[in-house]
């Protein structure tokens, strides 16, 4: 497949879904073995504004916010997608989140205002804000 073909489809897959950098040269390099070419097409969806991982990052950031989702959930999620450790890392960092916060509404939102009183329920609500991806000290604050 030539560079223009490749850019092409590149166009086509982004007109139906915003990908990440990394999601699209994973998608590339189904199709070329030619590294080089996939750079090319990257950088130019880059440089002409079709490929923006900032942008992209961000949104999804807010999304995941929105279904309170924890930092190890999203940052989990953010490299599956094939965005940058560090785009993750600044993203996490400049977000205006109370995490401890956002622990304390999920468990409130799923369980009630009533703070657990057997372990069996302490536990069921540890695992459920664990699946959300809060650390264990968000979670001890939350159900404290």
């Amino acid at each position: 497949m030539t560079e223009q073909e490749l850019y092409v489809h590149a166009v086509s897959l982004l007109a139906k879904k915003n990908y990440a950098s990394g999601e699209m040269h994973r998608q590339l390099s189904r199709l070329t073995e030619s590294t080089g070419d996939i750079e090319r097409v990257l950088r130019r969806l880059t440089d002409n504004h079709a490929l923006n991982d900032a942008q992209l990052l961000a949104y999804l950031f807010d999304k995941h916010v929105k279904k309170m989702h924890g930092p190890t959930r999203i940052k989990q999620e953010m490299r599956q997608k094939g965005f940058p450790a560090a785009l993750i890392e600044q993203g996490i960092d400049n977000g205006d989140i109370d995490w401890y916060q956002l622990a304390k509404a999920a468990r409130i939102k799923k369980f009630g205002e009533a703070l657990p009183s057997e372990p069996k329920e302490k536990n069921r609500q540890i695992r459920h804000l664990q699946y959300k991806g809060f650390t264990m000290d968000m979670i001890f604050e939350a159900l404290g």
